[in-house]
């Protein structure tokens, strides 16, 4: 299994709406501590937590778990509402972002590697992505947008923008760091062509641009464009 470092200061997080569908209400930090909605506390065996999915009662948090070594290894927690339920998951690889597609969970690693999850396990799909793809809006069934960025090192040149799996459009720009972003149901990006920064609105069920604007300064939340 391949080992990983991390880094991160501890904060404390709630799971936000754009990643559940469920009225489950847990805060966890980036250390693994879990809090429920009536105070209850629990530590996880994970830490370094990036991200977090709701889904029918359940949180799925991906972190990694440490041996007495300090070497990282990357899991998937998945943790009932009410804290009484616990299960961990081992990966070879890190998974990016978890998300729902045809009401199932899903797992997506940096490579691009799509896992689902099936009888209480996670199998490899023949569903690929880009490498460092995020799932940036999912209505839980069949209309999924993934984005996925370009590669920092200019030695390596790969495609990025974003792709509609259910409508079949995809729009190709260069993006990087700021993460598209679903705005009162457009797609916002920050774009870079040549010297400047573009930001970018995008209709979600055709892929066409419906305005491109210079920015001059990037605002905290591409929401606020």
């Amino acid at each position: 299994m391949k080992q990983y470092k991390f880094l991160g200061a501890l904060a404390l997080f709630l799971l936000t709406a754009c990643k559940t569908n469920a009225d489950v209400s847990l805060a966890w930090r980036e250390d693994g501590l879990v809090t429920s909605a009536d105070g209850k506390k629990i530590q996880l065996e994970i830490q370094g937590i990036y991200d977090a999915l709701n889904y029918e009662g359940n949180a799925y948090l991906a972190g990694f778990k440490i041996d007495k070594e300090g070497a990282n290894y990357p899991y998937i927690a998945k943790i009932s509402s009410d804290l009484s339920s616990i299960k961990y998951w081992p990966f070879e690889s890190i998974q990016n972002d978890i998300f729902v597609y045809q009401k199932n969970i899903h797992s997506v690693s940096m490579d691009g590697e799509v896992y689902k999850m099936e009888n209480n396990d996670w199998h490899l799909t023949e569903l690929t992505f880009p490498p460092d793809s995020q799932v940036v809006y999912s209505d839980n069934n069949t209309n999924l947008i993934v984005c996925y960025p370009a590669a920092l090192a200019k030695s390596v040149v790969r495609q990025s923008g974003c792709k509609s799996l259910k409508n079949q459009w995809q729009q190709d720009f260069v993006w990087q760091t700021h993460t598209p972003k679903m705005c009162n149901g457009k797609l916002h990006a920050i774009a870079q062509e040549k010297d400047s920064n573009f930001i970018k609105k995008i209709d979600i069920s055709t892929g066409k641009e419906i305005s491109s604007n210079v920015l001059t300064q990037v605002p905290e939340d591409i929401c606020n464009l």
